[in-house]
């Protein structure tokens, strides 16, 4: 009777345990995530096109919510650390507060996308310039998607820790997927000063790139990925 048991519980304990996730991006971004970004840009710009034909000069503008995103640090979230903000004496009392919050950097994603719309452009015959009044065509960029996104499916027994038991036991991994993905979307707006005509279409541009890691039987380890020689922790 008791192994009947036995057999019926294990199982339905590792179901129990098996769980499925989605994170987004954290900024600053791993060299893993840069690179899907960056081949995902790459994959969009394939199909890019100009209503109006090369040779003509042009001047890129992007815009988008991509970057204005600004997180407070981690001590500022909760029961952080604390900072002593007394400079006097000893004699004055101990002053202890929460850390200031501290928003972190925009970062150069539109930037970058600037610069490689620019090339894809200058490789089509096209001239980059700075100035909209100096160039024949105004080319705004509106960037709908830029960034990764996380997922995580696990199935197994987690590690486990207990006030009770004095150790702790490991997680023991029957499967575990470990999914990221790059992805970018945007749209073209054409100015054409000569003519002094706007060019909206409603179709749009897209790339994505993957990186998944696999865990199987507890020590099995693969990987699947479309970014070329990507990088492996070792």
């Amino acid at each position: 009777m008791n192994r009947i048991m036995a057999a019926l519980f294990l199982p339905m304990l590792f179901f129990s345990a098996a769980c499925t996730n989605r994170e987004y991006t954290r900024t600053p971004r791993t060299g893993t995530e840069q690179l899907l970004i960056g081949h995902a840009l790459e994959r969009s710009m394939g199909a890019l096109q100009l209503p109006v034909p090369a040779p003509a000069t042009a001047a890129i503008e992007v815009i988008g919510l991509v970057g204005q995103r600004q997180l407070l640090q981690p001590g500022f979230l909760g029961n952080g650390p604390m900072i002593n903000n007394n400079a006097a004496g000893g004699n004055v009392p101990d002053v202890r507060e929460g850390n200031l919050p501290m928003p972190r950097p925009a970062s150069p994603d539109l930037e970058m996308m600037r610069a490689v719309v620019e090339g894809r452009l200058a490789g089509m015959g096209y001239q980059p310039v700075e100035r909209r009044e100096e160039a024949d065509l105004w080319v705004r960029v509106l960037v709908l998607a830029l960034g990764t996104d996380q997922g995580q499916t696990f199935f197994g027994m987690p590690a486990i820790q207990s006030t009770v038991i004095p150790f702790s036991t490991p997680a023991l991994t029957l499967y575990e997927a470990q999914r990221q993905i790059g992805y970018v979307r945007y749209r073209l707006q054409t100015y054409d000063r000569r003519t002094r005509k706007w060019h909206v279409p409603g179709d749009w541009y897209d790339g994505l790139a993957y990186y998944n890691q696999y865990t199987l039987f507890f020590f099995i380890n693969f990987r699947g990925t479309d970014l070329p020689q990507a990088p492996k922790l070792q």
